[in-house]
């Protein structure tokens, strides 16, 4: 009476067990078309095998290694897996101690819940068949299994691994086998838009005989919309200074304002001196002591901020112009080579917007950082010798920055290193002579370092 009790039950769960990996494989063909990322995994384990009372068997140890294919989603939902391998068991009888060897051949289906998590709990339903050799006879038995297990990333690429199952074996009747086991998960071809594990400390930045600027690291989880200016943006007036200047360039300029400066002190002094003359008594213009100090109020508001005041001479700021703002490259300089990945935008005259036809270059550059997080991403503005140098590095600067919120808005959330420069005029490539040449120097770099 027991026996015909229990066999209506087995039926009914191994009948469940049947539609719920018939559901799996109708879902797989839905979920093969979706372009999510993938993996391809190799699984060794060991454990043990808990045989049925009708085997007649012992409990034993098992080896298993199995194969698999894995879309990561974002849930359970979305994310689906196919494993496939084989499982060994050598057995002694319980009744004669004779030897038996059991091979147990199964296809599973994986349900996880935490896909993209370091932690991975998984549901799995699967079918196969076992085999196993005694002295006597070798008898075969088809099979459904359920279960489930975990993943343990310890690495992004290799994960701690255990795997529980019930065997569900049809022959004569039915009987349940009990398999547990634990290995290593080696994750052959991963998709690296998937991180499992947080990102490395980045390294400190070398310094090397003067204190180098601090490289920042922006996070854009926490970075305002690449439409909006952040609020620290007006303080960048301080990146021309990270070009170093000749000490012919700086001390041009002090010599030619000093020389003018001393120059007209006298003219000025003499013309109200004379206008105040003519028109007093003499009786009454020797008392007057007051035009001395007023000779002395202009000489110190012009040494004060030299620089504001304009310079009377054209010459002199034409002078001053071609040292900052070269028409043609130095024969000194050597032709510089950008590191790769890299690409050149070029501009309009007195613009910085950004031209369609470059736009797929700055989707270039933003598809090889989401492959490599971490990379170095360094971009530098540049504008022609039209206008005034002090123009030319706020447009300079303008031009970087539309570049940088363009590769921001593309990349996403991934986390990488910035750096920037605005020369202005100073670096030019072509010559300056022709609008050929000044068409090459109106122009923004773009260069990545790999991490």
């Amino acid at each position: 009476m027991q026996k015909t009790a229990r066999k209506p039950v087995s039926r009914i769960r191994a009948a469940a067990c049947a539609l719920l990996f018939l559901a799996a494989l109708a879902d797989t063909s839905q979920v093969l078309a979706a372009e999510t990322p993938h993996d391809y995994t190799l699984n060794v384990s060991a454990g043990g095998l808990k045989f049925s009372g009708q085997d007649e068997l012992r409990h034993s140890l098992v080896y298993d290694i199995r194969f698999g294919y894995d879309i990561v989603g974002t849930s359970i939902v979305d994310s689906f897996g196919i494993e496939g391998g084989l499982s060994y068991a050598s057995s002694t009888s319980s009744k004669d101690n004779t030897k038996a060897r059991a091979y147990l051949m199964r296809i599973d289906a994986i349900y996880p819940f935490l896909p993209r998590k370091r932690l991975v709990p998984f549901l799995a339903v699967g079918a196969g068949g076992m085999v196993i050799e005694r002295p006597t006879a070798t008898e075969g038995s088809p099979l459904l299994a359920w279960g489930g297990g975990m993943k343990y990333f310890l690495t992004e690429y290799l994960a701690l691994r255990l795997d529980v199952r019930q065997n569900i074996l049809f022959n004569v009747g039915s009987r349940n086998d009990f398999q547990y086991m634990l290995g290593l998960s080696f994750l052959m071809d991963r998709d690296t838009k998937i991180r499992r594990l947080p990102l490395p400390p980045p390294p400190p930045a070398e310094r090397k005989g003067t204190a180098a600027p601090a490289v920042p690291v922006i996070d854009f989880d926490k970075q305002q919309e690449p439409g909006k200016k952040a609020p620290e943006k007006p303080a960048e007036p301080e990146t021309p200074a990270q070009v170093p200047l000749p000490a012919a360039v700086i001390a041009a300029p002090v010599a030619a304002v000093t020389g003018l400066l001393s120059q007209p002190e006298q003219p000025k002094t003499a013309a109200p001196q004379e206008a105040v003359a003519p028109a007093a008594k003499p009786v009454e213009a020797q008392p007057q002591p007051e035009p001395a100090p007023q000779t002395k109020v202009p000489v110190k508001v012009e040494l004060a901020e030299p620089f504001a005041a304009p310079l009377p001479e054209a010459s002199s700021q034409e002078m001053i112009e071609s040292i900052l703002c070269p028409l043609d490259p130095p024969a000194t300089q050597k032709q510089r080579v950008l590191k790769k990945p890299s690409t050149t935008i070029f501009f309009d005259n007195g613009s910085a917007v950004i031209k369609p036809q470059f736009m797929p270059e700055i989707n270039r550059i933003a598809a090889y950082v989401k492959k490599h997080p971490g990379s170095e991403v360094h971009i530098e503005g540049h504008t022609d010798r039209n206008g005034i140098s002090d123009k030319n590095v706020d447009l300079s600067r303008a031009r970087m920055i539309s570049v940088r919120q363009a590769l921001v808005k593309k990349i996403g959330r991934v986390k990488v290193k910035l750096t920037e420069q605005a020369f202005g005029c100073r670096l030019p490539i072509e010559s300056n002579r022709e609008e050929k040449g000044r068409s090459k120097n109106r122009r923004a770099t773009i260069e990545v370092t790999p991490p």
